[in-house]
């Protein structure tokens, strides 16, 4: 089991160009409150093909996108940017301490310390959306950053139960049971 502490937590409100920092982030079953990407469910695309068509209603499996601050480093490294800062690359949770948070086991769970509970579902895929929000704010190239930051994108989850979640609070880790 690791441990670590959240270090920033965001939201991505519909309509906004990008994220926003907020105090703190509000848990419901269908994720952050307030988030473009909060809902129960959504709807399939491209990361899905292989098992339904684009558009098809299923399970929210995507509702957060959690990031770690020595990942985010190693990215602004390959880029050749002094920084990365929690936040731009539409994360919801930056933690600090996770080491290798970008190859915890799917079915993790990251408990907080409101009592918070979230399902990891594995790796957070780089892309050239978040490529794009890099090369707003440093004016590095958005087809790099897909490349750059392979297997240090961070992950995604789900609510396994509601609560609330602020910078500074502490984070467990618990590695899948009965696997």
């Amino acid at each position: 089991m690791s441990e670590g502490l959240v270090a920033a937590v965001h939201i991505w409100p519909p309509g906004a160009e990008v994220p926003e920092a907020v105090a703190e982030l509000q848990l419901d079953w269908g994720g952050a409150v307030g988030d473009r990407h909060h809902g129960v469910t959504m709807s399939s695309d491209v990361r899905q093909k292989e098992v339904f068509s684009r558009g098809t209603e299923i399970r929210n499996h995507r509702q957060l996108s959690i990031v770690d601050l020595a990942e985010l480093a190693a990215i602004a490294e390959a880029l050749g940017i002094d920084e990365l800062a929690a936040g731009t690359i539409a994360d919801n949770i930056c933690t600090e301490g996770l080491l290798g948070l970008t190859a915890l086991a799917p079915l993790s769970r990251l408990v907080f310390a409101s009592g918070a509970v979230l399902m990891t579902g594995g790796f957070n895929t780089p892309c050239t959306i978040a490529g794009r929000m890099v090369a707003a704010r440093y004016g590095s190239g958005p087809e790099r950053f897909p490349k750059a930051a392979w297997d240090l994108r961070g992950i995604t989850a789900w609510v396994e139960r509601p609560g609330s979640i602020r910078a500074g609070d502490e984070v467990r880790v618990l590695p899948p049971t009965g696997m």
